[in-house]
């Protein structure tokens, strides 16, 4: 999945054993999410508790807009905590064989891509996902 990145050095503040998120600010990235259109940053965290063979799970998301010449992404003030699902899509829009226009999907992000691998590793090793959305993670 491009773009994605996990890390596990991660500093005090983010208070979480692994992080899974589009790396959105990396120079690396920028073109690549600016031209994609979207408009809405992931982040899951995620805290292993083996006492409980459980993984507390915090999904956080927030607008982004573009801002600047050449475009840069910036998050913007909305932002939401707990599981939902974002789903962005770009598409072309040509002339086909028969002349009539047809649209071709160029890029697309389903937030399920990158909750739904890290939800089955879980489950499947017998441990227990747990969605966090007031609290402590």
């Amino acid at each position: 999945m491009r773009g994605f990145s996990s890390r596990t050095a991660l500093s005090a503040a983010e208070d979480a054993d692994l992080v899974a998120e589009w790396r959105m600010a990396e120079p690396a990235w920028q073109t690549f999410f600016v031209a994609s259109q979207l408009t809405r940053a992931v982040r899951i965290r995620m805290r292993l508790v083996p006492e409980d063979h459980e993984v507390r799970v915090l999904e956080e998301s927030w607008e982004v807009t573009r801002v600047g010449d050449p475009p840069q992404l910036k998050m913007s003030g909305a932002y939401s905590r707990g599981p939902g699902r974002t789903v962005s899509s770009r598409y072309r829009i040509e002339r086909g064989d028969n002349g009539g226009s047809e649209a071709t999907e160029t890029f697309r992000f389903d937030s399920l891509e990158l909750r739904d691998p890290l939800q089955s590793v879980v489950l499947k090793s017998g441990w227990t996902w747990r969605s966090v959305i007031l609290g402590k993670l």
